[in-house]
């Protein structure tokens, strides 16, 4: 069967059987059935009324997401104690498996989208995926692209300086290559789409990495042969573990991660089967009815709703899926790995952009055609930022009963074993899934060694679930703010992220937390005045909000995270025998130190980063002066639009005369991106005398003589 008639499918939504997916949601039903008896059974021996309905709706809600949290951990717990492999998918061909020469085989295009990244760390990532592969049979399948949307001038030339370095090696020439993007459109599934439209036909796979991800290459040679050896299958995801964790908080994310991750990874695939979903990165895709079923469309509306899509990925596996295409989920294949906020403000920052993308599947929720597990996957991602508004609706409906009705309103006239069997049942579902992970650590001795031991691995538990329940409210208020700033139609913006624990300042989180402090202090001296048992009920919750700004600013240091790392506190198996890429990608080598590069300085003196930087514009402009659409936009040129030809030999003139910073960064980028000019300055800056040149060419120059 060739790839255009499997594009249809077999028009079943799962191969083979769909009993996986019943057994789940059967034991997630039934749980959410109990829990929603007992509240109601609760609830009526209260006395029944309007705020009773409207408690009894959201608890529903909130235990039936809280049950299907637990599913995942029970049947991933059942799953590795019982060794089974109901989760995973088809074993790779053995046939497929003893294939060591791949001369005119199907080749596999490994891009790195980045966006005014780290450019050390991102390029002793790649390195170290490049090296990594290099060292397996199948290496020469694949190729690496660096897909550039950076719009800082200096970060576009210390971009291609660190390529360029890369390149010294030959094994990497006509293997790795780089590509600025000028028009952001679309922002990352833009960039991805770019690069699909211009080298997608000369390769059959595409693997999607972060500027963070870090993968081995017995892993992506595996995918590889997975994917030739499984025609239906249009994308495989790997589960990646959090790695370099600095901070205190990192450290936590990163323990929790790989402690409790395996177990619900299990439990995901379980039910999911080949009706999985993609995350946006460490996966391999199947290129052909990527390009043929994933090419989105904009939302109808105004943003945040409307507009390019911004969680493009879940929408991605949704319509490969409506194409009759499987979606896998590798839980058990490691090797794959990223890196994880530093800080409570960093994850929250991420945290809006998800939000945003997220709420943005409302409109397509009930699209027609999606598959059933589409549907949930996307309804989950909708739920995971919604549950924390209803969790505060529910908990204000409680109090404003309990503060007009007073809190003996809560307590049954005849026995309260309704209301306690409902606390201790919410209490199972929220607690019992770390003790599963910690028991299926028992029978894992390799892993068991990895986090320290049983009791090292438990101490950490603990602690970390002490914090999390500190930081708990600090995100059921993030959370519900950026959920109203969609609402009301606040947009995010595209920032960088911020990598490695660089530290909160008590400036920023008392202007960030400031007013989540207020409110706490504000709930907690009105219940303490008017009803002291409602302030001691709400006091574990208030206990967050009131700490948020110390706890922000300690969890975020370095040093706090070494002090625990020395301690072995949330040590994780990458620690105890760290993975050879992941040491290679957090240590640069002298070749990839790129700080001698700055910006439009390096490009104008160095004649051999002049005449790259000059050919790759020229590359870039034949490309773009094709005329292909891009999102409905056609571009006809890479040259931003900063006046004529005039106005920039203008603007180079004021560069030499006074100097980079005589320029703003469009202006700088307007240079930057013309060849005419680029060439001009080179001569200009070498051939003209001093007293024709800015002081700070001068010094440059001289700077630059001596280091050649």
């Amino acid at each position: 069967m060739n790839e255009e008639e499997l594009s249809h499918g077999s028009g079943k939504d799962e191969r083979g059987t769909v009993w996986e997916a019943f057994i789940f949601f059967s034991i997630t039903l039934g749980i959410t059935g109990v829990g929603a008896y007992l509240m109601a059974d609760y609830l009526w021996a209260l006395g029944w009324s309007s705020s009773s309905t409207a408690l009894w709706i959201l608890f529903v809600i909130l235990f039936g997401y809280l049950a299907f949290g637990f599913t995942h951990a029970l049947i991933g717990f059942l799953l590795r104690l019982f060794k089974s492999s109901a989760a995973s998918m088809p074993p790779v061909d053995e046939e497929a498996s003893k294939i060591e020469d791949f001369d005119g085989t199907p080749r596999v295009a490994i891009i790195i989208p980045v966006y005014n990244e780290p450019v050390d760390r991102v390029f002793a990532g790649i390195r170290a995926i490049f090296d990594s592969v290099m060292r397996t049979s199948q290496g020469d399948a694949f190729d690496f692209f660096i897909l550039s949307d950076s719009n800082q001038p200096e970060q576009w030339v210390i971009e291609e300086a660190a390529w360029l370095n890369l390149l010294r090696d030959p094994g990497a020439q006509d293997r790795v290559f780089y590509r600025r993007r000028p028009d952001n459109i679309a922002k990352k599934s833009g960039n991805v789409a770019d690069f699909c439209r211009t080298w997608g036909d000369h390769y059959r796979y595409m693997i999607v990495l972060d500027a963070d991800s870090i993968m081995s290459g017995e892993t992506l040679a595996e995918l590889y042969l997975r994917m030739e050896s499984n025609p239906r299958v249009a994308l495989i995801q790997t589960a990646p573990g959090l790695v370099n964790g600095e901070s205190l908080f990192g450290r936590m994310q990163q323990f929790a991660n790989r402690l409790y991750g395996p177990v619900f990874m299990e439990g995901l695939g379980f039910w999911q089967q080949c009706g999985g979903n993609f995350w946006g990165h460490n996966a391999i895709i199947r290129l052909r009815p990527f390009m043929e079923q994933c090419d989105l469309p904009e939302l109808p509306g105004r943003k945040p709703f409307g507009g390019h899509i911004l969680s493009h990925d879940f929408v991605e596996a949704g319509l490969l899926r409506r194409a009759g295409w499987e979606v896998w989920l590798a839980p058990n294949l490691g090797g794959s790995y990223e890196e994880g906020p530093q800080g409570i403000i960093e994850s929250a920052q991420r945290d809006r952009r998800w939000c945003q993308g997220n709420l943005q599947h409302s409109l397509l929720l009930f699209a027609r055609q999606l598959r059933g597990k589409t549907r949930v996957h996307l309804a989950n991602g909708i739920l995971g930022y919604v549950a924390s508004p209803l969790w505060l609706i529910f908990m204000a409906i409680a109090l404003w009963r309990a503060y007009f009705y007073g809190p003996e309103s809560f307590i049954p006239d005849h026995g309260g074993t309704q209301g306690l069997a409902v606390l201790v049942l919410t209490f199972v579902l929220l607690f019992s899934p770390k003790i599963l992970c910690l028991i299926d650590l028992l029978f894992d001795r390799e892993r068991l060694r990895g986090f320290g031991g049983f009791l090292n691995a438990a101490t950490g538990s603990v602690v970390e679930t002490f914090f999390s329940a500190l930081i708990a409210p600090v995100m059921m208020l993030f959370h519900t703010q950026f959920v109203i700033w969609n609402l009301i139609g606040r947009t995010v913006g595209w920032g960088a992220q911020r990598r490695g624990a660089q530290g909160t300042s008590w400036d920023e989180a008392i202007s960030v937390h400031g007013v989540q402090t207020l409110f706490g202090l504000g709930i907690g001296v009105f219940t303490a005045m008017t009803n002291p048992m409602i302030f001691w009920w709400l006091s574990p919750v208030l206990m967050g909000l009131w700490l948020s700004i110390p706890v922000s600013v300690w969890t975020s240091r370095l040093e706090i995270g070494l002090n625990a790392k020395r301690e072995k506190l949330f040590l994780t198996p990458e620690e105890t025998n760290p993975p050879l890429e992941v040491v290679q990608a957090t240590t640069p080598t002298k070749d990839q130190d790129t700080r001698r590069y700055r910006g439009i300085t390096a490009a104008v003196l160095d004649p051999f980063l002049n005449a790259v930087h000059v050919s790759l514009l020229r590359r870039n402009r034949r490309r773009l002066m094709s005329g292909q659409k891009v999102y409905g936009a056609t571009v006809a040129s890479s040259v931003p639009k900063a006046g004529g030809s005039g106005a920039r030999r203008l603007l180079a003139e004021r560069l030499l005369r006074e100097g980079p910073r005589a320029l703003d960064q469009a202006e700088t980028l307007s240079i930057l991106s013309d060849i005419d000019n680029m060439l001009w300055l080179h001569r200009q800056a070498w051939l003209r005398p001093n007293k024709d040149l800015a002081p700070w060419w001068q010094k440059a120059i001289r700077e630059t003589s001596a280091a050649v």
